[in-house]
């Protein structure tokens, strides 16, 4: 019936994807397969549990952290009573695809209390209840010493045969089970039995020794009580992998939906309370159960965005008292589709880890899937890019382009990177770069990556060339800002900047909004530059020093304002005969003539060099 349910589910799902998303959906196939399997073992009370789990989550958690799980390269397949563990490593990505992982195996806790509430066995507690111990198992015994044969916490149930005849003896058997660790023990007794009362001397020696007292009528079978605690046991036991196998059902059940990213998170916190959210790579938010989790996330943004670079083996992991924060990448293959967050209130417990698990891998392959069926829109926004960049087009033929590309913008601006970058360094760089633009073209070429901004802020080449120093991608080069019909020019003026990146040894170089004549100067040789500079302005720059004065200030206003005396000594603040005396002085100091137009340009290259030289060109 089971399987009749799943299939009539499934298949028809299967069967509305493309032939391209059907070679992305392999590992779900698989995936839901295994969750069959499970199903039909438990119905032969084999009890497998099937979770699929990321191998970069479980060695990273393997270590220090509350959950434990079996390395599936270095163990094989094994059973335990009542779950298999089995797994192949997929050397290709940082996910075990498909793979078996485990609940951490715990021993079921029945409390004294709890085994006392079995219907039809009458039994009740005699004297005060001191404690309420753990029961392990129940066992009959009419021996005078049976400790030998116990293993602590039973449950051991007796009539008292040649027992409890004086003092002393029943003393000592209180005090030998007490030493072995028997939970409580367990009298029978009535007119048919040895003992028709509870005898004085058995109360009087659990009084002293600490031991349980419990009574058993004359009327319950003790086999009857060894029955029901064993399945009482029993319950508490499967009771972890009942829940699991629902939940992963639940779970099954909502990546099949139409927003299945979104159905898998609520399914995740209606059985874990579990907060969590899903990013794209570029850091767009996809879905989210709450908003701690997005909180979360744009605290540790930073942290996210650099560990990102990394690919998809790594997590990060924040077990604090009052709230768990769990952060994983998602994808397959060793591609990196987006990143997920999860957060909840106290300790997460080994069941929250285990669907943590499941939830990150399941959520790789829908992302997989999502980025399968955006294929289209990609090629669209490509070919986009590939016109603008061709040069031939109209701002108006820009404009319908970038329109139908999902994209309304008015200037962009070129940014060129080394080939062969990591996908993920793309990403994490344009999720970055995100902030300061509207919206972001990539494309990697034959021997560069290209990317275009739209209608980038004021300040973007700057932030972007701090961030591209701080990532390290290799040199890169910064075109100006155009209009939609001058991409190509932007292009040229970013290579250009690149390739004087790649001489200098820089990370990167932004070429001057006002490109034209700093671009040329920027051609030359940063040390003959600085020479130039200083062999004009030495002797400026002595007599600053030695008198404290400002004359290279006064000739840098000089310049910036045409030889302008008066609106130079206004820039300045100062009289302009004061203006007039201070201009003869540097005339004098630098033998140049500020009226000879030939003197007068050395000085400005002069200082346009020292300016260039402050700004890192």
């Amino acid at each position: 019936m089971l399987c009749r349910t799943e299939c009539s589910r499934t298949i028809p799902w299967l069967c509305r994807r493309t032939p391209k998303q059907l070679r992305a959906a392999v590992p779900l196939v698989k995936w839901w397969w295994m969750t069959l399997l499970v199903s039909l073992r438990m119905n032969n009370h084999l009890a497998w549990l099937c979770l699929i789990s990321q191998d970069n989550f479980s060695s990273s958690l393997a270590g220090t952290s509350p959950l434990r799980t079996i390395d599936a390269e270095r163990c094989p397949a094994r059973t335990v009573p009542w779950i298999t563990v089995t797994g192949r490593l997929n050397e290709s990505s940082g996910i075990n695809a498909p793979s078996l992982a485990r609940l951490k195996r715990t021993n079921p806790v029945l409390r004294l209390s709890t085994a006392l509430l079995a219907p039809g066995l009458g039994l009740t507690r005699i004297g005060k209840a001191t404690s309420d111990p753990e029961v392990h198992w129940a066992h009959v015994s009419e021996l005078p010493d049976p400790t030998p044969w116990l293993a602590g916490n039973e449950l051991l149930l007796t009539t008292g045969l040649k027992l409890f005849r004086n003092s002393a003896s029943t003393h000592e058997y209180c005090a030998r089970l007490v030493a072995a660790g028997v939970a409580a023990l367990g009298l029978s007794t009535g007119a048919s039995l040895p003992h028709s009362n509870v005898p004085p001397e058995l109360l009087q020696a659990a009084e002293e020794t600490g031991l349980q007292l419990v009574h058993v009528p004359e009327g319950t079978p003790m086999q009857m009580v060894v029955r029901r605690v064993s399945d009482a046991l029993n319950e508490e036991q499967t009771e972890p992998l009942r829940r699991a196998l629902l939940a992963q059902r639940q779970l099954s059940e909502a990546a099949t939906e139409p927003n299945g990213v979104m159905a898998v998170l609520q399914a995740l916190n209606a059985n874990t309370t579990i907060v969590a959210a899903v990013y794209d790579p570029t850091h767009q938010l996809l879905a989210s159960s709450g908003d701690e989790a997005a909180g979360q996330f744009a605290a540790r943004k930073q942290e996210i965005t650099t560990r990102m670079l990394e690919g998809v083996r790594w997590i990060i992991t924040d077990d604090e008292s009052h709230r768990s924060t769990v952060v994983s990448p998602l994808g397959t293959q060793g591609r990196s589709r987006g990143v997920m967050i999860a957060v909840k209130s106290g300790q997460l417990s080994t069941y929250d880890r285990a669907l943590l698990t499941m939830v990150f891998s399941l959520l790789g392959v829908l992302l997989e899937l999502r980025h399968s069926s955006s294929y289209q829109q990609r090629q669209v926004r490509s070919r986009t890019m590939e016109a603008l960049l061709g040069g031939d087009l109209t701002d108006l033929e820009a404009t319908v382009r970038l329109a139908r590309a999902g994209i309304d913008c008015t200037t962009l601006q070129a940014v060129v990177l080394p080939a062969g970058l990591p996908e993920p360094h793309i990403s994490t760089l344009v999720s970055q770069m995100q902030e300061h633009c509207s919206d972001i073209l990539a494309k990697e070429r034959e021997d560069e990556w290209v990317l275009l901004l739209c209608d980038p802020s004021k300040q973007a080449a700057d932030v972007i060339a701090d961030l591209v120093r701080r990532a390290k991608p290799g040199p890169a080069g910064i075109g100006t800002e155009v209009g939609l019909d001058h991409a190509a020019l932007s292009l040229k003026q970013a290579r250009r900047a690149r390739s004087l990146a790649e001489r200098r040894g820089l990370d990167c170089v932004v070429l001057p909004d006002s490109a034209g004549y700093r671009a040329m100067l920027m051609l030359g040789d940063p040390a003959e530059r600085a020479t130039f500079s200083d062999s004009v302005l030495a002797a400026l720059d002595e007599y600053d020093e030695r008198t404290n004065s400002e004359l290279g200030r006064v000739l840098h206003a000089y310049l910036e304002n045409t030889s302008n005396i008066e609106s130079a000594a206004v820039s300045l603040g100062i009289h302009r005969h004061t203006m007039r005396s201070r201009l003869a002085k540097i005339t004098e100091l630098t033998q140049r003539n500020l009226a000879n137009p030939a003197d007068l340009l050395e000085l400005w290259l002069a200082c346009e060099f020292r300016e260039l030289a402050r700004n890192g060109n």
